[in-house]
């Protein structure tokens, strides 16, 4: 039972077994009342007969002529007249067979009592002396003072023939059905079970780190489905493995160059640059600039690791967007001001209000703004706006740097990635500034993305939903 064809097969087979026997249950019930109601009429039918052109027609001591009885005979259907204490009186057959005893059976006792009585399960003895299950009827007829019973009976095996066949039959049809059903859901679930097993060989495949796997699509139905997410799951552990290899790399390379200029001046300076004092300033000047270079990454990268782990939620508060713009600017001017740059910002006339962390959604605006005045030239311009539309804030921050070329515009939000790394690299920047930003917009509910061409500068938009109070 370790295989889900086998418990599939096994499963609908059980259910179409059950539901055929439950419904040939009740169709041999049927069958068998459906019998039984037409040979009460056929009993009934024959006695009313007897009664009509024999009882009621002859005298008693007539009843046993044989004349009276040749006209009688309706298939297997026997009749006769009784006392009213159940002894036979005609035809001569019967009372010969039962040797003046009584006939008891629940329609005789029925007719004794006066009422009509017919009963399914009669046994007694035949005419050739076997004996043999009955239904009979039995009715009492009241001719003056006398009371007679008109007793009819045939026997039940041929009803049970008629059951019998019918049960056979149903039978043979449960046991083909059954094994039509086993077959065609022999074939169904191949078709169920095969893509779950490719799944398995696959999904084995990828914990081995053969993570190129692919499965194919027939259909949009649940399997097509999850062989399609199977599919997209596998490539996307591949946007990651990827990834990671990258991540490992810019990271070594990241700090095996700080590091490298920290040992070789360190070295010089050893080996005798200490005893120049300018040359030795100098140096310590660089291996210091290198080590904060160096922390500054480590920093990115354990503000990355908790963003990813997200063990914490953020803690957001109703805040006030204009307010939260005009402290972060402020804090931009002063990194532009050496390069006599401006950030010009055009608030809107109407209260804009987000459910927002203040410290992370200040760290967004700032990182953005770092960027913009490092990329930017001097003397240039900065320029933060708000747009509002029905459900969210547009936050535009938009200079008059270099910009940045269509193939790369997607990549930008990448870690590490650097649309000119050398230069990069010499302002002090880790490659980890939007990425940042974007982990952060996006843990608040918002997003961000970029539009630029080269040589006309770069606009980075932010949106972030509007609070509605409830």
């Amino acid at each position: 039972m370790n295989s889900i064809k086998l418990k599939l097969i096994i499963i609908y087979v059980a259910v179409v077994l059950i539901v055929m026997i439950v419904s040939g249950t009740f169709m041999v019930r049927s069958v068998r009342d459906d019998e039984i109601a037409l040979t009460f009429s056929r009993l009934e039918s024959f006695a009313e007969s007897l009664e009509n052109r024999i009882v009621r027609v002859h005298e008693p001591h007539d009843f046993r002529r044989e004349d009276l009885w040749v006209m009688m005979d309706v298939y297997d259907v026997q009749g006769m007249i009784l006392s009213d204490i159940g002894l036979p009186i005609a035809p001569m057959e019967f009372i010969e067979l039962f040797s003046n005893q009584s006939l008891i059976d629940g329609a005789i006792l029925a007719a004794v009592g006066g009422d009509i009585g017919f009963d399914t399960r009669s046994r007694a003895i035949n005419t050739d002396q076997t004996m043999q299950r009955w239904l009979s009827y039995a009715v009492p007829v009241a001719i003056g003072s006398d009371t007679f019973i008109v007793y009819t009976r045939i026997s039940a095996e041929l009803m049970n023939e008629r059951i019998s066949r019918t049960l056979t039959s149903l039978v043979i049809t449960i046991l083909i059905s059954v094994a039509l059903t086993a077959l065609l859901w022999f074939f169904l679930a191949n078709r169920i079970t095969n893509p779950i097993v490719t799944m398995i060989d696959r999904a084995k495949a990828m914990a081995q780190g053969e993570l190129s796997q692919e499965i194919p699509v027939h259909g949009k139905d649940e399997i097509g489905q999850l062989a399609y997410n199977f599919n997209h799951m596998a490539r996307e552990l591949s946007q990651l493995d990827t990834m990671r290899k990258e991540f490992v790399a810019n990271v070594s390379h990241e700090l095996r160059t700080p590091l490298t200029s920290i040992c070789t001046y360190t070295e010089t300076l050893l080996d005798g640059a200490m005893e120049d004092p300018e040359t030795a300033e100098r140096f310590l000047k660089i291996v210091d600039d290198e080590a904060q270079r160096m922390s500054l990454l480590v920093t990115d990268l354990l503000e990355l690791s908790r963003l990813d782990s997200a063990r914490t939620k953020l803690d957001q508060d109703v805040l006030d967007l204009i307010g939260l713009l005009r402290v972060t600017v402020r804090q931009g001017q002063v990194l532009a001001e050496p390069k006599n740059q401006t950030i010009e910002f055009d608030p809107p006339e109407e209260a804009c209000f987000i459910l927002a962390n203040a410290p992370r959604f200040n760290q967004v605006v700032f990182n953005i703004l770092s960027n913009s005045i490092k990329y930017s030239p001097d003397d240039s311009k900065i320029s933060v706006s708000v747009e509002t539309t029905d459900d969210d804030y547009r936050v535009y921050i938009k200079d008059q740097g270099v910009g940045i070329p269509e193939d790369s515009i997607h990549r930008i939000f990448e870690r590490f990635y650097r649309v000119d790394k050398g230069r990069s690299r010499s302002m002090g920047g880790t490659g980890l500034g939007l990425a940042i930003a974007k982990e952060i917009i996006e843990e608040l509910g918002g997003n961000i993305y970029a539009s630029s061409a080269v040589g006309e500068g770069t606009t980075m938009i932010l949106r972030i939903d509007k609070y509605i109070e409830k």
